[in-house]
């Protein structure tokens, strides 16, 4: 493609316009330096003389016969900006085609200093159209157009900027000022648009001036097409592949009709005479061959004013053809010509441009029109492909295989609107993988409520094909099984997830609420996985909806649907926007409309947030206060009692309270323990429970203690001392244990520190492990003896004496620095896992006491040959900050 007659100043805006490229030609050369300039006396008009300095611009109009010089001329104002660059200002005649003279004072902004001159940013010229008045009209110059020109302003895609054309005609030029802009172009070609000329009558700016965009040099260079006169209507494209995007001018802005398949619209050009330089862009699709177009000039109801292009151009951003019409298309009634390409084109932009036209009666003497009121018109263009006379079932089954073919087949479906889109949907399940995926994006371009019953469809029948189990699966599992067995269990590899399955979910999301009504319609009546699916994506995009279709649905489910549709109600009812919706299902005539398990999984699912709900404490007890309750609601109702406990429910506490210390079954008594941790009221009943005589009961209640401790409640009195009788006398192993970590958990006392020393001789190292981590935690420097026994017992369970050494460390025993030296490098070249446990454990106590000559004891760990987890702990160590004073 050959130079535009625009220099690109602006990368962002493609084009800042000054003088073509034949302007110095034309118009004579710039002055070397700011001097005064005379533009001598024209056939009807005055002469001029032009001064520049540093007081501004000077000018003075002179009769013909007079000598003209600036001297004593009027001074014309220019913006503050643009005085302190005048310097670089340049005065360039320009001779207008009959002869008039102009002048065109051009003054660069680029080299200005930082923060002075133009607009910030700036990087084109302060312009100024300046001439003599016509004879007789008075002695002031005119001031014909000034501002800036290459400067774009406006967001990046809808940037425009001024320019100023001067363009060869005749024996002299035309000058024209115009606007670049970002959304209009010719397929990426700067575009001058919303021209005005200057008229050498008048010697003023008339707008609706037309501009041949399309540098001389490409014109030349483009391929010549002959439009054929066609007798019948060739084969009707299926989807029409061009769309109409911007134009140069239209009359009534009604540019889309040349494109739209009507014969009676068209697209006029708005400008005065032949319109020459007017287009229309058009977006394509370049994976579509086009091997011609099919042209319809003139409107079966017709234009008044119209005319006939004789030649025009077609371009794509790098090819440029002229065609020309061999005949006057305004006097051809309901006449249509094709114009076969010598080639066919890709391309995703295609412009048709105008250049001349047939004259209609009593046009200009010049042999195209010139009156005000012709305007250029085409009523049609359409695009040729491979495809025409397809119709859209033709053109879904071409979408298998995903070739080049598939691809140009699913470029028109995509610009086919509802008919494409419901071939692609009857055509869907007939197609290949390659097929389907293009067809998914065919029916990506209908409006939601016509992609929801498919996309629903998609969904549930990719839920219930991804519940099946793989051809094979049982056999693969009873392997896996051996091989566990065996102690060589294989990394199952994760599933292939499925296309379909997740196109659907990502538009069903985007599409939002629109999809609830089908959404919910699955979730009442679909597949059991199907059902599953489809709640989640209702809870995600209408949570509103989700929650009486969720309980509606959960009155019938069990098992493992149930739990799924019971998580999908949760995270519906975490929504802020469902909060109304809750608060009405939970009032107690509407809630008890529903069964019981329904009742139950509601409260359930709203977890912590139960308290904060209006009506929850009374739909609580509606439930709670049920004679005869069975078991597993008792169960339940345990986790919605604790949470109405900590929002201040006393009658929820004292459901808890009465389960802890009187249900008869130990279930829900573990139950209550598990979830009483942070309802502080209930520390004592925990300690009660600590006793309780079934084993799982006191379990529970000890962890429970041991997270109330840790996050900082204060246990009730006694409680060191029930806790130091667990740990020394249950008979339970995980009990003892438990007791440790509570014990361990709460504040430091003398008689905690002395139950968990003697636990340092219990049977069971897991006891013996959580004592010591309790000591640690207490700091109990009084028993460190003991712990170092533990650390230096090589007869000891090697997590029992890692635990002693964190624990020593924590209690800064400097003391056993050295020890943790050797077993610190001692993990280098392990024998086996405990030199490499032992080795963790060290510098993990290094990094903690930190003393002063530690990066010379962990320097061996540093180097090249320490395993990469080892030098990685020594390099942790070194950096972690100290926990010790250093004495």
């Amino acid at each position: 493609m050959s130079r535009s007659p625009f220099r690109f100043r602006r990368p962002r805006l493609g084009a800042a316009a000054g003088l073509i490229a034949a302007s110095a030609a034309v118009g004579g050369s710039a002055a070397a330096q700011v001097a005064p300039v005379v533009l001598p006396h024209a056939a009807g008009q005055q002469a001029l003389a032009v001064r520049i300095d540093a007081g501004g611009v000077t000018a003075r109009a002179c009769p013909a016969a007079a000598a003209c010089a600036p001297d004593g001329g009027k001074v014309l104002a220019v913006p503050s900006e643009v005085a302190p660059l005048l310097g670089g200002a340049r005065v360039v005649p320009v001779t207008l085609a009959d002869g008039k003279r102009l002048a065109k004072i051009e003054v660069p902004a680029a080299g200005k200093p930082a923060g002075v001159g133009a607009p910030e940013g700036a990087g084109g010229s302060w312009v100024m159209l300046l001439a003599a008045p016509l004879a007789g009209k008075g002695t002031e110059p005119l001031v014909l157009w000034s501002g800036w020109t290459g400067v774009a302003t406006g967001e990046h895609g809808e940037g425009r900027s001024d320019a100023v054309v001067v363009e060869p005609l005749g024996s002299g030029n035309r000058v024209l000022v115009g606007q670049l802009r970002d959304d209009v172009t010719l397929c990426g070609r700067p575009a001058l648009v919303g021209a005005s000329e200057v008229d050498p009558r008048t010697m003023t700016l008339l707008k609706g001036a037309s501009f041949q965009n399309l540098p001389a040099e490409e014109r030349r260079a483009a391929g010549k097409v002959v439009a054929e006169r066609r007798d019948a209507d060739a084969p009707a494209a299926t989807f029409r592949l061009l769309r109409p995007t911007a134009a140069s001018s239209a009359v009534g802005k009604r540019f889309a009709e040349i494109a739209d398949g009507d014969p009676k619209t068209a697209w006029s050009e708005g400008k005065v005479g032949a319109g020459r330089g007017e287009f229309v862009s058009f977006s394509s699709a370049d994976e579509v061959g086009i091997t011609g177009l099919g042209l319809r000039i003139k409107p079966s109801d017709g234009v008044e004013g119209g005319a006939a292009p004789r030649t025009l151009f077609v371009a794509t951003p790098d090819r440029l053809f002229q065609v020309s019409l061999p005949e006057d298309a305004w006097l051809k009634e309901s006449a249509g010509y094709e114009v076969k390409l010598p080639e066919e084109i890709k391309a995703s932009c295609i412009a048709v441009v105008l250049d001349d036209a047939y004259a209609p009666a009593g046009a200009g003497s010049r042999g195209a029109p010139s009156a005000p009121e012709v305007r250029v018109t085409i009523a049609e263009v359409t695009a040729r492909t491979a495809f025409d006379g397809q119709g859209p079932a033709a053109l879904v089954g071409a979408l298998a295989g995903g070739g080049e073919r598939s691809r140009a087949a699913a470029a028109l479906l995509a610009r086919g609107g509802p008919e494409a889109v419901e071939a692609a949907i009857a055509g869907y399940d007939r197609l290949d993988p390659a097929g389907r995926q293009l067809a998914r994006g065919v029916i990506d371009t209908a409006p939601c409520a016509v992609q929801i019953p498919f996309l629903t469809a998609r969904l549930a029948s990719g839920a219930a094909s991804a519940a099946q189990p793989a051809p094979g699966a049982a056999s693969a599992g009873r392997v896996s099984g051996m091989a566990a067995a065996l102690g060589r269990a294989p990394r199952a590899a994760p599933p292939e997830p499925d296309p379909e399955l997740h196109h659907a979910r990502d538009r069903i999301r985007r599409c939002g609420r629109a999809a609830a009504p089908a959404l919910a319609e699955i979730v009442k009546a679909g597949a059991p996985a199907a059902r599953v699916v489809a709640a989640r994506e209702l809870a995600l995009v209408a949570p509103v909806e989700a929650i009486p279709a969720l309980l509606d649905a959960l009155a019938g489910a069990r098992g493992a649907a149930r739990r799924e549709l019971r998580a999908a109600l949760a995270l519906a009812a975490r929504s802020e926007r469902a909060a109304s919706v809750v608060e009405e299902e939970m009032q107690l005539e509407r809630l008890r409309a529903r069964p019981e398990d329904a009742q139950l999984d509601l409260l359930r699912a709203l977890g912590p947030a139960l308290g904060r709900v209006k009506g929850g404490g009374a739909a609580f007890q509606a439930l709670a206060s049920a004679g005869g309750a069975p078991f597993d609601r008792r169960y339940l109702l345990q986790a919605p009692a604790a949470a109405l406990a900590r929002a201040g429910e006393a009658p929820a506490e004292a459901y808890l309270r009465a389960s802890l210390r009187k249900d008869a079954d130990a279930h829900v008594r573990l139950r209550a323990a598990e979830v009483t941790a942070d309802v502080p009221a209930l520390a004592p009943d925990l300690l009660a429970a600590a006793s309780d005589p079934e084993a799982r009961v006191r379990e529970a209640a000890i962890v429970a203690l041991a997270r109330a401790a840790s996050a900082g409640a204060k246990l009730p009195a006694g409680a060191g001392e029930a806790l130091a009788a667990r740990l020394t006398s249950d008979p339970w192993t995980f009990i003892r244990g438990g007791a440790a970590l509570a014990i361990g958990a709460m504040p430091a006392t003398t008689a905690g520190d002395r139950a968990l020393v003697g636990a340092l001789a219990d049977s069971s190292p897991e006891v013996r492990q959580h004592a010591l981590d309790g000591l640690g935690a207490h700091r109990a420097t009084a028993h460190i003896e003991a712990v170092r026994d533990r650390a230096e017992d090589k007869e000891e369970d090697v997590e029992v004496r890692a635990r002693a050494i964190l624990a020593l460390g924590a209690m800064c025993d400097a003391s056993s620095v050295d020890l943790w030296t050797r077993l610190a490098l001692r993990a280098k070249s392990p024998i086996g896992e405990h030199d490499q446990r032992l080795g963790s454990a060290a510098l993990a106590a290094l990094g903690s006491v930190h003393p002063a000559d530690l990066p010379a004891r962990l320097k061996p760990l540093l180097d090249k040959g320490t395993p990469h987890g080892l030098r990685e702990a020594a390099r942790a160590a070194l950096s972690a900050p100290p926990q010790c004073r250093r004495r």
